[in-house]
């Protein structure tokens, strides 16, 4: 019998029977309604918290004060806490520049976590930096209007400031921030450069709310300190980015005085590193997801399994007649695995299309993105068909060992 005419037996089979197939179809399809959501929602986040590793830079890399037992305190993200350990200097920075090869720029940097920042009768909370020029050429960062921190501004120790977008809005709202005149910590600062948009960093902060000082500036007057937060550095060839990495360890442990077995004063974080992290965290994530997608499965195929057995044992009379007129018992078991596959396929395809709802809904409430590409399609898809496979095994092999004989006297 030709799998065409087979097919065309087992669709007759499920519309005969509406109630029964619509049980087996909402198995099937709660499973890969989850299976969609969960592989979207995973792939969303893996985007999204790759574009905050992009945002990091491919090129650099980051020199923190302060050792792994400082992690809390530092703080890893560029609005974290202001408690910085006093372990690196500009001579550092100067010193990484000076002796390391294969650095392009050096850009040491000083901050408190969160200051007022007040004009008029308006402030507004916002981490505040300390930087020198070439901060903008090591982040890639984005200038709408004005300028950004000179080298001048550095030396003549300027009260000017560059402020981001969320500032600007916070503050000014529809003023134009340029020229007017901010307090922080009390000290004046005239506006000379508003940021363009870079979006969220790699630890998750805002880095559109930032206020930018010349450096000199802000360890005279606003911090009273002369140590650094740390040192971001971008290489002249990524491939060399561990080797950099390497040479400003050993040159900061001789700086520091850092006898062997000691604990370093210093971290170095690299984007290999905030890489390996996030795909290992990545993974344990979507391991968990998987297997409660994957449960749900399970549960499904259990629920088609078992509606076929009864099914096998209510066609029975019809079992017997076929056979008794010429169907071999291979044919038998192939209509009901193509029943099975059958109500497994579009219970998949309705599991999709009850999942891109639901990525709609969890995108509206949570704010997570969701994306949803052919790999989960197909997914989606390729699990239904397995599970209705393997759910009408049995009952297949069931309905094909009957005997005609006894099949027509039940």
């Amino acid at each position: 019998m030709k799998t065409g005419r087979l097919l065309g037996q087992a669709l007759k089979g499920l519309t005969r029977y509406p109630l029964r197939t619509s049980f087996m179809m909402t198995g099937i399809m709660v499973g890969i309604t989850v299976l969609t959501v969960v592989l979207s929602a995973g792939m969303g986040a893996r985007e999204r918290i790759m574009e905050r590793v992009r945002v990091f830079g491919l090129e650099n890399l980051m020199v923190w004060a302060g050792g792994p037992t400082d992690r809390t305190r530092t703080g890893q993200g560029l609005g974290g806490g202001s408690t910085v350990t006093p372990t690196l200097k500009q001579e550092d920075a100067l010193a990484m520049l000076e002796q390391v090869d294969g650095i392009r720029y050096v850009a040491p940097f000083a901050r408190e976590g969160q200051m007022e920042v007040h004009w008029q009768d308006r402030s507004f909370t916002s981490p505040v930096f300390g930087i020198t020029p070439e901060w903008q050429d090591v982040w890639d960062w984005p200038v709408d209007e004005g300028s950004f921190i000179s080298a001048d501004d550095n030396v003549t120790m300027a009260r000017v400031a560059a402020i981001g977008p969320t500032v600007v809005r916070e503050i000014f709202g529809q003023e134009d921030p340029l020229g007017q005149v901010i307090q922080v910590a009390g000290i004046p600062f005239e506006v000379t450069g508003v940021l363009g948009t870079m979006g969220t960093s790699a630890g998750g902060g805002d880095m559109d709310n930032r206020v930018f000082v010349p450096l000199g500036t802000f360890l005279r007057r606003v911090a009273n300190q002369d140590y650094l937060a740390g040192i971001r550095v971008r290489v002249e060839d990524i491939r060399e980015m561990e080797s950099v990495a390497a040479d400003i360890t050993a040159l900061l442990k001789e700086r520091h005085a850092i006898a062997p077995g000691m604990q370093q004063d210093f971290r170095i974080t690299t984007p290999v590193e905030v890489t390996a992290m996030v795909e290992e965290m990545q993974g344990t994530f979507d391991l968990f997801l998987i297997l409660v997608a994957g449960i749900a499965l399970v549960v499904g195929g259990v629920v088609v399994a078992n509606i076929m057995l009864l099914s096998v044992g209510e066609r029975r009379q019809e079992i017997g007649l076929r056979m008794a007129v010429g169907a071999r018992a291979r044919h038998i078991r192939r209509q009901f695995l193509l029943e099975s596959a059958a109500v497994a396929l579009l219970g998949g395809i309705g599991g999709i299309l009850l999942g891109m709802v639901g990525n709609v809904i969890m995108e509206g409430v949570t704010g997570t993105p969701a994306l949803l590409t052919w790999h989960v399609l197909a997914t989606g898809i390729l699990f239904s068909t397995v599970v209705g496979v393997l759910a009408g095994l049995h009952p297949a092999s069931k309905a094909a060992s009957l005997a005609p004989v006894d099949a027509l006297r039940s």
